[in-house]
Order: C-alpha cells, then sequence, then structure tokens
C-alpha cells in the first residue's frame, strides 16, 4: 500500500449525554421489543463509534494509517469534520473518507445502502470494493439495496460529506435502525465484526489499486 495513504474516518450523528442517552433527534428509535443501547431504544451514533471502534482496531493491527474527524460522544457539525480531513488531506497525506451510518425510513425498510457522489467519480472504486466485501461476508444474513442504472453498485446522493470532501469519499448505510430484524442485527456482535471486515478489506483494496 501506498506510503501516502491515510484514512478519514467519520461516525455519524453524535450528541450522547454523559449518562449515555441519545439527544440527537431523528436519530434513535425506540422499538416495542428487545434490548438495544437503552432499553428498547436504538440510538444510530452508538452503533456508529461501536462499528468505527472494530475498523480502527483492525487498522492498527495492520498498521494502516488513519484520522478519526468524529467525537466520541459530542455531534461535530458536518463543515468541521470535511475541513478536518481536507485540512490533513492538503498538508499531510491524500486518502479517502469512509462516513459510517445507519438507516431509518419510517416504512419498515431493510437493507444495507452504499453512496457516492453523483456521476463517475474515483469514489466508485472504493463503494465498489466496499459492496463486495459486505456480500462476501453478510450478503447471505442482510437484504443488499443497490442502484444499478449507471452500472455500478452504488447509490448516488449530494450529501455534504460527499460533495464537499477533496478526496474520494463513500457514506455507508449499515441497515435500518428502525426495523426491529435489522436492528437487532446490528446488536450482533459479529455481524459488527464482519460490516467493519468488509470496510477494512476496501480500504485495503483501494489502497493497493492507486
Amino acid at each position: 500500500m501506498n506510503d501516502n495513504f491515510c484514512v478519514f474516518l467519520d461516525a455519524g450523528h453524535g450528541g450522547i449525554d454523559p449518562e449515555g442517552n441519545y439527544t440527537t433527534a431523528g436519530k434513535r428509535y425506540q422499538h416495542d421489543s428487545g434490548e438495544f443501547h437503552s432499553g428498547g431504544w436504538f440510538y444510530e451514533g452508538v452503533f456508529n463509534r461501536r462499528l468505527m471502534s472494530a475498523v480502527m482496531e483492525k487498522l492498527d493491527r495492520l498498521g494502516i494509517l488513519y484520522i478519526k474527524v468524529y467525537h466520541d460522544y459530542l455531534d461535530f457539525p458536518l463543515e468541521y469534520r470535511v475541513n478536518q480531513a481536507n485540512w490533513y488531506y492538503r498538508n499531510f497525506k491524500r486518502g479517502i473518507f469512509v462516513s459510517a451510518h445507519a438507516n431509518a425510513s419510517g416504512v419498515n425498510a431493510r437493507g444495507f445502502e452504499i453512496y457516492t457522489s453523483p456521476g463517475v467519480t474515483t469514489s466508485d472504486r472504493i463503494a465498489n470494493y466496499m459492496w463486495q466485501n459486505v456480500e462476501d461476508l453478510l450478503g447471505n444474513r442482510i437484504r443488499m439495496r443497490t442502484d444499478l442504472s449507471d452500472g455500478d453498485y452504488d447509490k448516488e446522493a449530494r450529501f455534504y460529506v460527499l460533495t464537499r470532501t477533496l478526496m474520494p469519499a463513500i457514506l455507508i448505510e449499515h441497515l435500518f435502525f428502525d426495523n426491529l430484524q435489522d436492528a437487532e442485527l446490528l446488536m450482533d456482535e459479529e455481524i459488527v465484526d464482519r460490516f467493519a471486515e468488509a470496510q477494512v478489506r476496501a480500504i485495503i483494496q483501494y489502497g493497493n489499486s492507486i
């Protein structure tokens, strides 16, 4: 892998108070049954950080450089997180931006999605690596949601972290936390580890391709 390579890691949606309660409106869901982060409450920000902690543990073992642009519990503004990554990209090392999320629909949807900015970009390659690794590691246990209209697996959107970053960037939606079955999967440590493994494998494949 190129020595001039760094992974900029973003875990979406903080806002966790000192007692561990999640305070960001719209990024939490109370299920009628099951045990999640606080009784029936699933907190997206807590999952995002648990996943990225697993990713960082794997990157540490492999000696792959990364910079965490999010806070452990505060909800740093998107602009601040992107500006942080862009500064290090300009002044320290080149790399890619990976933003981890879990989805919600309000209509009981399920599945895994990955987003890049519109058009054919260098982000498509890392997105394809990520998609293929998730399918290999989890495809028989989760629904894979895609948009093949442009010939690749990722969906396209003008999310801030995809359009304002200087480096190739992907945003990953790890299942729907407001669906009970998906939420239960996201609480499974093996599932979390497989998602983290898929991300690390994609990072290695992309890093070796440039």
